[in-house]
């Protein structure tokens, strides 16, 4: 059947071809030559090992944690040049053997597509077995729907997909996937990953690219002595792969940094094409890109606006500090301009002019920005457009300067200590001196003009000025305990309040509420409340509240038993080593915690028994708890800091020893004795 196919594909070329020059048909020749090689690559690892029940059930054993597994996926990109014209593109085969008859996970497939790029020449089926060794039914995908690939928080996205479903997936199906990416512009390659998810058997990566284009390369979260890289050059052109060969597949982990991180794959770009009559710098270097981006940006906003210039006017008045006054803009923008996301081709890099922002009363982060360095510039203060990626992309500017960088623009500039500040009006409750949490330490390219720019790292908030402070004190009534707290946080930790109850009143807020304060057990009820600082970004936020909690203690003819530890926030950390396969644990942001409870002896009671302090004290992390005894009160006292934002493989050890230390210590509890 393969040989079939290929002898009548191979005739219809050579009769297109029979009036050509000799040339042309030796080229001919030689593409179907290599297309014969691959096709019977395909044949063996598609349909035949599909068949192969020995074989198929041998994996299925080796793989047994995995429903489906890549037999081959490869990604070339071929760039080729005509006179003064080029082009790109990218042929992707995947097929999948499925070694599960519950791989219907997997049966749904889709292909992105922008203004950037175009999908051609779709060719998908699935080799079901009937049975008998070698024998199987081809089914085709003969139905693909094209719809709007909207991502998450993006209110207009001019991204599509083509979605499909594989039909008959069983174990020992296999999947064929092939299809062409045609790219439009040279500096929109993107990424290539070995693997998405599962493991693969096969993956490769290559490039074919002529003597007049010149391309870098570069590898992440690649072990080189699992990767062969082939170098080869047949007459003008040049062909790199990096071949992958038993690849593990990638968890992708809820409380872990992005697949990014830690899945292997490679960056390509073009540095220069080199045409009859002209030569095109693509993205050579961080200068190049910066180029590039200026260029989107220079004629944004050279027209003063009255309206616009008006609003900072009023808001100057009597105010001659800078930073003071670059706070009031800030938070003037944060409370009027409604964030909205949009990734409309070109519109993706280009911000909108400020008045239109201004006036729209809403924007995506590049508008923010915009309007930010706009409004700073009328009231005397040179503010930078800046360019960064959020903390879901993990590189730096040094080791990848193409667009897949960043993700994200943002305001900044300098304050009266000539320190950068970074204003992200994304945040809508950030603080003032405050980024995002989701930008903290990334590198961010700064705008300084035409051929001027300058990396600046976003700092990593430190812990504290994130602090989350709670005291209680408890009182036994019955079989209940009643309490009064209250509640300071600052920073990112009182973030971790103030969005959750946006756009909540009355009931639901007090719901909401009720969650978040929940200590002990699930019979935890707020009584009353009162909330303070929860509309000011630049003060605490504080929590006054009454509480009861049910069921709680315990008690006897003679003793009461009660567990202090009523905020058990460490027990469920600790780190699945063999699950996580080296990939981080990842915050938010760096943090303390206080907890202070207070428990009033009952009349008639002594303390017979408070446990020992325990301790875990690491150079990033660690806890502590203790108890003390005053005059008719008895207190436990529970602080925890966190320095950094992940636990990284090499601290997994260290990190389930305080955890098992912390659910030691979280198991006491104080005995009170009837005198």
């Amino acid at each position: 059947m393969c040989l079939l196919f290929l002898f009548s594909l191979i005739t219809k070329r050579f009769n297109d071809l029979k009036d050509k020059s000799m040339k042309q048909f030796k080229r001919f020749l030689r593409v179907k030559l290599e297309l014969i090689v691959v096709f019977f690559a395909f044949c063996y690892s598609g349909s035949l090992l599909a068949q192969d029940v020995n074989l198929v059930n041998e994996l299925a054993s080796k793989y047994s944690d995995e429903k489906a597994i890549y037999t081959n996926k490869s990604e070339h990109i071929f760039i080729e040049t005509k006179r003064n014209e080029f082009s790109i593109r990218t042929e992707i085969v995947e097929d999948i053997l499925y070694l599960s008859d519950h791989g219907s996970a997997y049966a749904r497939n889709s292909m992105h597509f922008s203004s950037f790029t175009a999908i051609e020449d779709v060719e998908a089926y699935t080799l079901v077995p009937k049975g008998k060794p070698g024998k199987y039914k081809k089914k085709k995908v003969t139905y693909f729907e094209t719809k709007d690939a909207q991502s998450s928080g993006i209110f207009f996205d001019d991204q599509k997909k083509i979605t499909f479903d594989f039909e008959g997936i069983q174990k020992g199906t296999t999947s064929h996937l092939s299809y062409t990416e045609v790219h439009k512009d040279p500096k929109m390659l993107g990424r290539n990953f070995f693997v998405y998810g599962l493991p693969a058997i096969q993956s490769e990566v290559a490039i074919s690219f002529p003597d007049n284009v010149e391309i870098g390369y570069r590898l992440f979260n690649v072990d080189s002595s699992s990767i062969e890289f082939v170098k080869e050059k047949k007459g003008k052109v040049n062909h790199y792969r990096w071949v992958a060969k038993n690849i593990e597949g990638s968890d992708f982990l809820g409380d872990g940094p992005n697949f990014s991180y830690y899945t292997p794959h490679i960056i390509l770009y073009v540095k220069q094409i080199h045409l009859k009559d002209s030569s095109i710098k693509v993205l050579p270097d961080v200068a190049a890109l910066y180029d590039w981006y200026y260029s989107l940006v220079k004629d944004v906003n050279q027209e003063e606006n009255e309206t616009l210039k008006g609003i900072v006017d009023s808001l100057m008045v009597g105010e001659n500090d800078r930073d003071e006054k670059a706070r009031k803009i800030f938070n003037w923008v944060q409370d009027n301009i409604k964030y909205v996301a949009f990734e409309d081709g070109m519109g993706g890099f280009v911000p909108r002019q400020a008045a239109t922002v201004c006036q729209k009363r809403y924007g995506d982060c590049k508008d923010m920005a915009s309007i930010i360095t706009t409004m700073l510039k009328y009231a005397g203060i040179k503010g930078n457009l800046t360019w960064i990626g959020s903390r879901d992309l993990p590189y730096r500017y040094s080791e990848n300067h193409t667009p897949s960088v960043d993700n994200h623009m943002i305001a900044s500039y300098r304050n009266k200590q000539d320190e950068v500040v970074f204003l992200d009006a994304v945040g809508s409750y950030t603080p003032y001196g405050y980024p995002t949490g989701f930008i903290q330490g990334k590198e961010a390219l700064i705008s300084l003009g035409k051929d001027s720019f300058e990396i600046k790292q976003v700092p990593i908030i430190d812990k504290s000025k994130n602090s989350y402070k709670d005291y209680i004190s408890l009182s036994i009534e019955k079989n209940e305990l009643k309490g009064k707290g209250n509640i300071t946080a600052e920073g990112y930790a009182k973030l971790d309040f103030v969005y959750p109850l946006i756009n909540k009143v009355g009931k639901k807020r007090k719901e909401r509420f009720n969650s978040m304060l929940e200590k002990g057990n699930n019979k935890f009820i707020v009584n009353s409340l009162d909330v303070k600082g929860i509309d000011d970004r630049d003060l605490p936020l504080n929590i006054a509240y009454d509480c009861t909690i049910g069921d709680y203690i315990s008690i006897n003819k003679k003793e009461i038993y009660v567990n202090l530890n009523i905020d058990k926030s460490l027990k469920s950390w600790k780190i699945d080593v063999k699950k996580r396969k080296g990939v981080s644990l990842e915050f938010d942001y760096a943090q303390d915690i206080d907890l202070t409870v207070d428990l009033k002896i009952p009349k008639g009671y002594a303390v017979s028994y408070i446990p020992e302090l325990e301790e875990f004290k690491g150079k990033d992390f660690g806890f502590k708890v203790s108890y003390t005894q005053s005059k008719g009160k008895l207190r436990l006292h529970f602080t925890f800091y966190r320095s950094i934002l992940e636990i990284t493989a090499d601290s997994f050890e260290e990190w389930n020893k305080m955890i098992k230390l912390a659910n030691r210590a979280y198991k006491e509890s104080v005995i009170l004795k009837k005198k």
